[in-house]
């Protein structure tokens, strides 16, 4: 049974699979793949725009939900994590778990026979590059030759962009970020000889790239560290980093945002950003991931 944990469980052909899946549900909207299916929602973290666009997208795939809260289970009550999930087998035909904890995760999917999808966790991503990089796809008609550049902390949602880059190494991706979180952070990543790292602005990779990307300084997890905010403070997306950029690039942020750290309200509410268009597909591409799951 198929389940999306990471990236990594992905080849090229599962992506371009869910991709085109995508595209056809935008043009079908009676496509009911998950009639009479139910699917649960686990969300140990609190969510905005993965819990409702699983809710809607799941509704307009003709699929139920159940909202599941850990805190009105017997889980509670010394029931082990391992029965909860064997149990879940008998209702449940899929799971979307957000946990800060990727290990559970992998329990859960050693326990529970049907397909579960990662809401994210403290490790990645999976769900938000896909609908990154479809928007991306979307608005640049191709994956050829497209230049990402992404600016400040090293979380999560950076960790799912190296493994999808490791499947479409045509994609050129920089990262610029302070060396100290660099040595403290890289070995928990995965091992790539792709991305380009910079510890210090450089004009040239900032007027070359197609997308300017960013995200919060303190990610699942993290404890507030002021230091981090000083470290990244000169790699905040700001107007006078966007206008180094050629015209036609584009501003991304998976949200929510502190505005005012890792980027200003100007550059987020510019014409350049499409942060908006990350949302909307968020709903659109995880369709796509659920009928690639359940076909």
């Amino acid at each position: 049974m198929k389940s999306l944990l990471d990236i990594s469980d992905l080849n090229k052909k599962d992506i371009e699979d869910i991709f085109s899946f995508t595209d056809d549900l935008v043009n079908n909207s009676n496509d009911k793949i998950l009639n009479n299916k139910c699917i649960g929602l686990i969300f140990e973290k609190y969510s905005t725009r993965t819990r409702i666009s699983f809710q809607v997208g799941i509704s307009q795939l003709g699929g139920n939900f159940i909202d599941i809260d850990f805190e009105k289970l017997n889980f509670k009550r010394n029931e082990t994590f391992e029965d909860t999930f064997k149990m879940f087998n008998i209702y449940l035909d899929g799971i979307v778990y957000r946990t800060d904890s990727h290990k559970k995760l992998e329990k859960a999917v050693s326990y529970f026979k049907n397909p579960i999808i990662n809401g994210l966790s403290e490790k990645s991503h999976p769900c938000q590059i896909i609908s990154d990089i479809y928007t991306l796809r979307k608005h640049f008609i191709s994956l050829d030759n497209l230049e990402i550049s992404w600016f400040g902390d090293m979380n999560n949602v950076l960790f799912s962009y190296l493994e999808f880059i490791q499947i479409f190494p045509e994609i050129k991706f920089n990262i610029f970020t302070d060396k100290e979180i660099y040595n403290e952070k890289i070995s928990f990543f995965p091992k790539n000889d792709i991305a380009n790292f910079y510890f210090d602005l450089d004009d040239r990779v900032i007027s070359n790239s197609n997308c300017i990307m960013t995200d919060v300084y303190e990610s699942m997890n993290d404890k507030a560290n002021n230091n981090k905010k000083i470290l990244l403070n000169k790699f905040q997306v700001n107007e006078g980093l966007m206008n180094k950029t050629k015209d036609n690039c584009v501003f991304a942020h998976c949200l929510p945002a502190n505005i005012g750290n890792e980027v200003t309200k100007e550059v987020i509410e510019s014409e350049k950003s499409i942060v908006l268009d990350q949302a909307k597909n968020r709903m659109i591409a995880q369709k796509g991931i659920l009928k690639w799951l359940f076909i």
